[in-house]
């Protein structure tokens, strides 16, 4: 049995919030496997041609930057537009070769499936990648041998643990964290922002898009002053203001549809309100150990959150 990581607390770096995209198809359910694995999925429409162009311009825009986690039996077919992401400054990032949870497949099968998606992203991109997601945060907790194998396959650091009960786990870190094996092995952990106190809801899907902008600025705010760094997810799918072009049914239908409609608004606002200057790769870069951080006031952070209300979130 691989041995729990000592953790190792770091610090926020700059301030300011993260934005993150999983590059996906609509059709990439964790609920629905049949339409995940390639040999059983039936002729379904692809839309990812149009969204990811939009998304890259939407940002543009914005002059905001994101840290776009790739499917790896996408990097082939999206080349053009993943060597376009980084022309325009974003980091390209792996998300797995097919989006099946981890823990449904066993360690050997989980190595196979990091090595093949880094290869394949690598080889669209022509750079190394340094980041890595589980589908839907499917490492779920630190005791996890998988997550080892993470830092085993090279990369750098990994963004699959949500401090969040069924996403993930309570225990699971809320700030930027070094993971640390006996042997010297490391893993810098970088988890998605939760809301809402203790029930430690993710501020990514469906939670996250019936939220006002102004309210997720907040939740932004309040995590940074506290040392965090707030982190957001996205799907290019979640910005198309009309239901998916398939069937989904159950839990699959709820947490796909809930609260896309008027989404793209409320996104393209929040954007603007946090600006979303840095990539995940930089965030890792600029974070230090908390004994390194030197104990100055925080003005920086009252000039980056001065546009958010006060309001208390908790």
């Amino acid at each position: 049995m691989t041995a729990e990581p000592e953790r190792q607390a770091l610090g926020a770096g700059t301030p300011g919030a993260l934005l993150s995209v999983d590059v996906e198809e609509w059709y990439h359910n964790c609920w629905v496997p049949e339409y995940v694995e390639p040999a059983r999925r039936p002729a379904l429409p692809e839309e990812l041609e149009r969204l990811l162009p939009e998304m890259l311009e939407l940002l543009d825009r914005a002059g905001a930057r994101a840290t776009f986690f790739v499917l790896g039996e996408l990097a082939a077919r999206c080349a053009p537009l993943l060597r376009a992401a980084r022309g325009a400054g974003h980091e390209i990032a792996c998300h797995g070769h097919v989006h099946l949870r981890a823990n449904d497949r066993s360690p050997e099968a989980f190595r196979a499936d990091l090595e093949l998606a880094r290869r394949e992203l690598e080889d669209a991109v022509g750079e190394p990648i340094l980041g890595f997601r589980a589908p839907e945060w499917s490492l779920r907790d630190s005791a996890n041998p998988r997550l080892r194998l993470v830092a085993e396959a090279g990369f750098l650091y990994d963004s699959s643990l949500a401090p969040a009960p069924g996403a993930g786990s309570r225990t699971n870190p809320r700030e930027v964290t070094r993971f640390v094996w006996p042997d010297g092995t490391s893993l810098i952990e970088l988890p998605p922002l939760t809301w809402a106190g203790e029930l430690r809801i993710p501020a990514a899907g469906w939670s996250a898009r019936l939220l006002p902008a102004s309210l997720l600025a907040r939740i932004a705010g309040r995590a940074s002053h506290e040392g965090r760094r707030p982190l957001f997810v996205v799907h290019p799918w979640e910005l198309v203001d009309r239901g998916c072009p398939g069937t989904f049914t159950g839990l699959a239908r709820f947490f796909h549809e809930a609260g896309r409609a008027g989404y793209r608004g409320r996104f393209e606002e929040l954007v603007h309100r946090l600006a979303f200057r840095e990539t995940l790769a930089e965030a890792v870069g600029a974070a230090r150990t908390v004994d390194e951080e030197a104990r100055a006031p925080r003005a920086d952070l009252d000039a980056t959150w001065a546009a958010a209300a006060p309001t208390e979130v908790a």
